[in-house]
């Protein structure tokens, strides 16, 4: 029996699991498929900024249970171990995982692929958690905070800070209710390569519904004193301030779920260096998609065309044929939505009208769909056959 072992059940994994289950691993003999992951539900990240305020989604709009998905695959041909990979020896074909309850396990492949994604800084539910219980926990913690505030503060100037703050000063700032701060480090929101244009409509959107714009400026440190928090800011020109929250949203980043892997594995920011053909660099049964990889920035988009080419070329690999090399998309594809009823963003040099990002994504933030693509039978731009 020849072993496929599936690190992640994300947005990367998800489609691949059930396309590869369905195209190869049920129609040949000898194959089987092992998923290990430490989240029991699926997560969907695109959501997250709407999710975070109080009373707009239910957590089962963005969180949707694995085992009915896996239920309908043959237990000798597919297995679903709840645990976190903890080291990797690629020499051996082995794959260590740190089980959820307690334990660990020894687990060796054949055909090893990574889809472990990356994890949100600052303990935030961006991203999943250690486990999915851990992730609802920190989104309930959130919404109270938000629910309780006077002044709340988005700290990071990216695509998730942006669309936080839009949502939040939709819901709160443009009616007086509360004051919304988004602190970020530039003179605009977003960074190159997003327009200056895109960057300009950005801040222009976020004031019209009054959030209140503290540019040039990062937060240096973070103090707890009872309900409030202080944040202690600096000025790009070196000046300091602090400013007092009840709700601080910090959207700094992210960091690859990699820390099983060797070393020699490894770029220096930790992620797995990976070939045009989606392998780690010097290992020809290993796979890498998504926010795990070098190849391209942690971006949804990225994930989904990296495994849509894995699913086509997989089967090759298990056939022993020559791979064609994936092809990196060199066009700059945003859609930022800005509250709950603009949006702006650019697909390469254009920027695109408001109205068709907000009918694109903002309506739902792909909730619509999501169900669908954490049963792996959809992803943003693609429909498999059911």
């Amino acid at each position: 029996m020849k072993t496929i072992v599936v690190l992640g059940a994300g947005l990367a994994a998800a489609p691949l699991i059930r396309q590869i289950m369905r195209s190869t691993v049920l129609t040949r003999k000898g194959l089987k498929m092992i998923v290990v992951a430490p989240n029991t539900h699926f997560h969907w990240p695109i959501a997250m900024p709407r999710v975070v305020v109080p009373g707009q989604m239910a957590d089962d709009k963005v969180m949707f249970p694995l085992e009915p998905i896996f239920r309908e695959y043959p237990a000798d041909k597919f297995e679903f171990v709840l645990g976190r990979a903890s080291e990797l020896d690629p020499s051996a074909n082995l794959v260590t995982v740190a089980l959820n309850a307690g334990d660990s396990r020894a687990i060796s492949y054949d055909t090893l692929v990574i889809a472990t994604g990356a994890s949100a800084k600052d303990d935030m539910p961006w991203k999943v958690l250690d486990t999915t219980e851990k992730t609802v926990e920190r989104l309930h913690d959130l919404q109270r905070d938000i629910e309780g505030a006077e002044t709340i503060v988005v700290a990071g100037g990216g695509l998730t800070g942006a669309e936080t703050a839009g949502e939040l000063g939709f819901e709160y700032a443009r009616s007086g209710r509360k004051d919304v701060y988004f602190v970020h480090g530039g003179d605009l929101p977003l960074a190159p390569p997003v327009l200056q244009s895109v960057r300009k409509q950005t801040k222009t959107e976020l004031e019209k519904i009054k959030v209140k714009m503290v540019a040039n400026t990062t937060v240096t440190k973070v103090t707890r004193s009872g309900r409030d928090t202080i944040l202690e800011l600096r000025a790009a020109d070196g000046s300091t301030s602090t400013l007092t929250t009840q709700a601080y949203v910090p959207t700094t980043g992210v960091t690859p779920n990699t820390a099983f892997a060797p070393a020699s594995m490894l770029d220096a920011h930790g992620y797995v260096k990976q070939t045009t053909r989606l392998q780690a660099e010097g290992h020809a049964n290993i796979f890498v998609v998504g926010d795990a990889g070098s190849l391209e920035a942690s971006k949804a988009q990225a994930a989904e065309a990296q495994t849509i080419h894995l699913i086509k070329t997989l089967p090759l690999h298990l056939d022993g044929a020559a791979l064609p090399d994936y092809h990196v998309d060199t066009r700059d594809v945003y859609g930022v939505t800005l509250g709950r009823s603009r949006a702006t963003g650019q697909m390469g040099g254009f920027k695109l009208f408001s109205f068709l990002i907000w009918y694109m994504k903002g309506r739902f933030l792909g909730t619509d769909y999501a169900p669908l693509f954490a049963a792996g039978k959809k992803t943003m731009m693609t429909t498999f056959e059911k």
